[in-house]
């Protein structure tokens, strides 16, 4: 009694768009010895075989046998494309499938993206001055509700400053009613030529996951559990792109420059300060010249300042640092030695910094100074010496120490003797001496080690077994980005074998799952590790005796899964 052989041909989906793949099933009824069917030339159509799935059902004592063959298809052009009709033999019955049109649309982001991504530049002013620090705002806008895995937004920069984004501030927006979470991404950047430049634009590239409600489960999957493994979510990839600043780049002006003007562009303060403002001729006082705003500071030389006659200078050293975690505001100080020779030496003349203001559209200078000095005879009437030393040992000096205030220069060398110990007292001189007798230590110990693993079996195969395990956890890895599902469960399924065979020194052919309750448990393995090694398993035997709905496993958590199930397995005594 049992039923008649029969033949159909389906599609999952008669429309997609071009890079998505659809699933074609040629199922046999009544047909278990079919073989597999030989498709005709798809024009149009990349062809992935993905194996057979097999089912049997009693309907009132009557037995069906049913083979499905799936193909995976993937479309190589937009248009209507045609799956043709073609014929198969079933016993004496010959069978004929109709042709099933595929409409491809163009590939790239789904209609109306926008209301659910918007990337946005903006910057405070759309001309600006060659090297003028500006800043930028980067929004990213996701509607609430999404589900999402997203990369670094980049922002073409030709023609600026290299731009680094910062970890971004969260905030809620309501755009046209809807609430959006917004990520601000707040740099700087300056433009590098002068002329009309673009921005941008900014781009980010994400992974955008979606229900399939009309994908199910194999029979026997019903509970929701089984939704990360069968048809819970499909992941869509999609780019957002902003659109480009538009900016006008203008060199600073040459009318008005003045003859100090070092390429400070912005808005800034100057202090000037000297200390000591009461000394002895001959003693140094320390020059410190603060600049500091908002603006561009990178390129800026020191202030000029040349000591008059009656001082001695010596070069300034420049320190810098930024005002604020954005580096906006800047700031850069000078600090300059100079020594006043005579008490005739009693004013430090005005010192000037020269800024343009981009916002004014002109050229500043800011002036601070005169600064008086109260400077006396040196002690005894004696000639200033300009190195610092006193010449009478009248008062004597705390210890020095280096690197803190100013330091005494020495007239005379004095007794030249070396600061370092001969070589043979040198400690990494006597390390190196053992060198040679550790060496052997290692070559001996290399040299056990290796005729152990030669000689016990157990032990070599124990020390192996997590290396090869990585090796077929990379091997996974590869059919994973390739998409081929059949083999990247065969790859875990490996993996798991030859790590259990080779950790307990068993065959590793005919390692199952059964293996968790007949070896692991009795050996005290932790119960979340046997649960997770018998859940690997069965996600591996699903893969392979249902094919059907392999499309939608969730290979990315079984990887993850096995990944650190065999990591904590390195840690327990079997």
């Amino acid at each position: 009694m049992a039923h008649a052989a029969n033949f159909t041909a389906t599609v999952d989906r008669t429309e997609v768009a071009l890079g998505e793949q659809i699933q074609l099933t040629l199922r046999y009824d009544g047909a278990p010895n079919a073989g597999t069917p030989q498709l005709p030339q798809l024009d149009g159509f990349g062809v992935t075989y993905s194996g057979p799935m097999t089912q049997v059902s009693i309907v009132n004592g009557a037995r069906q046998d049913s083979v499905s063959h799936v193909f995976i298809l993937t479309p190589s052009r937009e248009g209507t494309l045609v799956i043709p009709g073609f014929q198969v033999k079933l016993g004496d019955q010959v069978f004929s499938s109709q042709p099933i049109p595929i409409k491809v649309s163009k590939g790239g982001p789904p209609p109306g993206q926008e209301d659910y991504f918007l990337l946005r530049l903006s910057s405070p002013r759309n001309e600006l001055y060659l090297n003028e620090l500006v800043p930028v705002d980067l929004k990213f806008y996701i509607r609430d509700g999404i589900r999402y895995r997203s990369q670094m937004p980049g922002i073409t920069a030709e023609g600026f400053s290299e731009i680094k984004l910062p970890r971004p501030v969260e905030s809620q927006e309501a755009i046209g009613g809807k609430s959006h979470t917004v990520y601000t991404f707040r740099t700087l950047t300056s433009p590098q030529r002068a002329g009309d430049l673009s921005l941008g634009p900014a781009q980010v590239t994400m992974d955008v996951f979606q229900e399939s409600p009309s994908r199910r489960r194999p029979f026997g999957f019903d509970d929701p559990f089984f939704d990360s493994f069968f048809g819970g979510r499909d992941a869509k990839r999609v780019t957002i792109t902003s659109e480009p600043l538009k900016l006008r780049v203008r060199p600073v002006p040459d009318a008005g420059k003045p003859a100090d003007f070092t390429g400070a562009i912005g808005r800034f303060a100057l202090e000037v300060t000297a200390k000591p403002t009461s000394l002895r001729a001959g003693e140094p006082v320390t020059l410190t010249v603060r600049v500091f705003g908002q603006g561009n500071l990178d390129a800026v030389a020191p202030p000029k300042f040349t000591p008059p006659e009656g001082f001695k200078g010596y070069e300034p050293i420049v320190k810098s640092k930024q005002a604020d975690e954005m580096g906006f505001a800047r700031e850069k100080t000078f600090e300059q030695v100079i020594v006043p020779l005579s008490p005739r030496a009693s004013v430090i003349p005005p010192i000037t910094f020269s800024y343009f203001d981009p916002e004014q559209g002109r050229y500043e200078t800011l002036s601070r100074g005169p600064i008086q000095l109260a400077v006396q005879e040196a002690p005894g009437g004696a000639a200033p010496v300009v190195v610092g030393v006193l010449t009478t040992p009248a008062a004597p000096r705390p210890q020095e120490k280096l690197g803190v205030g100013i330091v005494y220069l020495k007239p005379e060398l004095g007794v030249v003797v070396s600061n370092t110990p001969a070589l043979y007292r040198q400690p990494w001189f006597l390390a190196v001496q053992g060198a040679p007798a550790l060496a052997l230590v290692a070559s001996l110990f290399l040299q056990r080690q290796r005729e152990r693993l030669r000689r016990d079996v157990r032990y070599a195969r124990g020390r192996r077994a997590y290396v090869h395990a990585l090796r077929r956890f990379a091997e996974a890895e590869s059919h994973l980005r390739a998409l081929e599902s059949v083999n990247f469960y065969g790859a875990l399924f490996k993996a798991l074998q030859e790590y259990l065979g080779d950790r307990l020194n068993l065959p590793s052919s005919g390692i199952t799952s059964e293996i968790v309750d007949d070896q692991l448990r009795p050996r005290n393995v932790p119960a979340p590790l046997c649960d997770a090694l018998r859940d690997l398993f069965a996600a591996c035997d699903t893969a392979r005796f249902a094919p059907r709905a392999q499309g939608n496993i969730d290979r990315e958590r079984s990887l993850k899964l096995a990944r650190e199930t065999i990591a904590a397995l390195e840690k327990v005594s079997l």
